[in-house]
């Protein structure tokens, strides 16, 4: 199968420090070589007949005024002082540093399909060219500098030519210590990295950004099932008993946790858990709460979080047909968005979890000693919590202890209305259920009568 032409071209070359020069023969002619090199370079790159410029320029027979067809750090075009000052510089700055040089060419109306060139002149001086360096282990941007030019003339390929050197010591070593980058190629990784990025830039307005868009409106959306305030909120869900029971269970041993750890925020950190026999108890009966609140696959929240999955899914394959496109083969390093979304929705639900927990057991233990009416919830909150006490006691005892601990008083149908006509239920409740059972145990009689 025949690979397409990558839609970008990254070709690089780099000058050696003229202080590694020393070593080299002849020296002389080779410092000569090299200062002037800087000049031919910036010229060229500053080359105005190598911009595309507006029709209304061309008649008026002037591009930019004062200003040359380079771009600084800052996103703005050089002036004829700046270009001076720029070679005195680079000059100065290769003494002990290495000049790198790249150029960056595109299919022919790539750029013009996907993007205004003003925009990606901004976006390559203060988005592309900072995480380039810093991928390729420059600690501190502001002791790099960097110029570039983007050529747009018909002749050619547009491209973008661009050179980077350090200021002063600014490569960070394995063993952490800073020194001048003495490594002069620009490593295959390093080569994929920057593709990867300028293609991402250049398509991001009309591929990346509207994924991206839909991915976060999704994710919000999600997360509105563990706001309390939330009408679909995902943790107040009485029908599941023993859902509520593990929630219960799981806001006891925060508690413990917080007391024992003299926790004095409102709120506790998933991520800040200690791995202790505590902790750990904690975040496996987390874990497992959130499995059981994603696992009802007919649910608007397993929906939502499969709507996310295949939004991730997308991004994965549009960075992969990036690669194809580009004949990147490797897989690039730090490539992590999807992984951090990931996490971040983990540990947003984890959260969310643990805390909603130790508010439900501070509110059953607080409601034990309030006189006013209960509620519903009230109830199943409190027959939760004798389940997870895993106490030795029938249904009928449980729930005279669930009574008991809201109501008290010597006659209970006059005092306490609500607890009689509640307990009077029950009751019948019970009998009418064994009514139920005989009714339907004689459905299989039939069984004696046909011997």
């Amino acid at each position: 199968m025949t690979k397409n032409s990558p839609s970008v071209i990254y070709k690089s070359k780099y000058v050696p420090s003229l202080n590694a020069m020393k070593n080299s023969n002849p020296f002389k002619n080779g410092r000569k070589f090299a200062l002037q090199d800087v000049d031919e370079m910036i010229d060229y790159f500053s080359n105005e007949k190598k911009k595309m410029v507006g029709m209304f320029e061309y008649y008026m027979g002037h591009t930019r005024g004062e200003h040359c067809n380079l771009v600084m750090e800052d996103g703005s075009y050089a002036t004829k002082k700046d270009i001076k000052r720029i070679k005195e510089n680079y000059k100065i700055y290769l003494e002990h540093s290495n000049l790198w040089k790249g150029i960056l060419s595109f299919k022919k109306e790539y750029l013009s399909e996907n993007i205004d060139i003003h925009s990606l002149e901004q976006r390559m001086a203060k988005e592309i060219m900072p995480k380039f360096l810093k991928y390729c282990g420059f600690k501190d941007i502001k002791n790099m500098s960097y110029v570039f030019s983007i050529h747009t003339n018909r002749e050619h390929q547009p491209h973008i030519h661009f050179a980077f050197i350090e200021k002063c010591p600014n490569y960070m070593y394995c063993d952490s210590k800073v020194n001048y980058r003495i490594k002069g190629m620009i490593t295959k990784d390093e080569r994929n990295y920057l593709k990867r990025l300028v293609k991402l830039t250049i398509e991001r307005d009309k591929i990346y950004t509207p994924l991206l868009t839909k991915t976060n409106k999704d994710i919000d959306y999600l997360k509105t099932f563990f706001k309390p305030g939330e009408t679909n909120f995902a943790l107040k869900n009485i029908d599941d008993i023993y859902l509520e029971e593990d929630i219960i269970k799981l806001g006891e041993l925060v508690k413990e946790y917080r007391e024992k750890n003299n926790h004095k925020s409102n709120k506790i950190n998933y991520i800040a858990v200690k791995n202790t026999k505590l902790g750990n108890e904690i975040k496996k009966l987390t874990k497992s709460i959130k499995e059981r609140l994603f696992d009802e696959e007919s649910s608007d929240l397993y929906n939502s979080k499969m709507e996310i999955e295949n939004d991730l899914n997308r991004i994965n394959d549009y960075f992969k047909t990036l690669d194809e496109e580009n004949n990147v083969s490797d897989l690039i390093k730090r490539n992590n968005l999807v992984e951090n979304k990931k996490r971040y929705i983990d540990n947003f639900v984890y959260n969310s979890i643990i805390n909603h927990s130790l508010y439900k057991y501070n509110h059953i233990v607080k409601n034990k000693n309030n006189d006013n009416l209960i509620t519903l919830d009230d109830l199943i909150q409190e027959v939760a919590y004798q389940n997870s006490k895993k106490n030795n006691y029938n249904g009928k005892q449980i729930r005279k202890m669930v009574l008991d601990n809201y109501f008290t008083g010597s006659d209970i149908t006059l005092k306490f209305p609500s607890k009689y006509k509640l307990e009077r239920n029950l009751k019948n409740l019970n009998y009418e259920m064994e009514k139920a059972s005989q009714e339907f145990s004689k459905l299989f009689n039939y069984n004696d009568k046909y011997k």
